[in-house]
């Protein structure tokens, strides 16, 4: 199973698929910000822009690199990964098409919380963070799947919920 988790930047999705690896007897974590770091960082002056999502070929190695993994070491891949555009929820559609068992989990939660969970991180309040907390809010809210509120969960609680949905 792949189960990409979206959200707000901040929200918690790493620190979910770290606590859902952690319960899962055979998950791994597949960082597509490195994929988009290396595709964004191939281009001279981001000619596509500063979200990954932005650029065509984020997508298209996500989606090679998580169907290839899959198939070949077959565990649970976790996804930590926002996602602000409906189009790039193709990339799931494309792993479900190929018979791939693919969720998508998008956890929300107010502004405020957000906010507070960035600083927490140790980022600075005019970070490009929380300039684009509305964004991701608002972009995660209008894709497809499993939509779970965060506020006033703590880790344990959100795992054990998104695990119960998972199974």
């Amino acid at each position: 199973m792949i189960v990409w988790i979206s959200g707000a930047y901040g929200v918690g999705k790493s620190t979910l698929a770290e606590a859902m690896a952690a319960k899962m007897k055979n998950a791994l974590i597949f960082d597509a910000e490195e994929v988009g770091n290396a595709v964004r960082g191939s281009y001279p002056d981001c000619p596509y822009g500063y979200i990954f999502e932005d650029y065509p070929l984020w997508g298209e190695f996500c989606y090679m690199l998580l169907k290839d993994v899959h198939e070949k070491f077959h565990k649970d891949i976790l996804v930590p990964m926002t996602l602000l555009r409906a189009e790039s929820y193709s990339i799931i559609e494309k792993l479900i098409r190929d018979g791939i068992d693919t969720r998508l989990i998008v956890l929300e939660a107010s502004y405020q919380t957000v906010h507070d969970r960035i600083l927490a991180r140790g980022e600075e309040e005019d970070c490009w963070c929380m300039e684009n907390i509305e964004l991701a809010r608002a972009g995660c809210a209008a894709l497809p799947g499993i939509h779970i509120q965060t506020d006033d969960k703590t880790i344990d609680a959100l795992c054990d919920e998104v695990l119960k949905q998972m199974y």
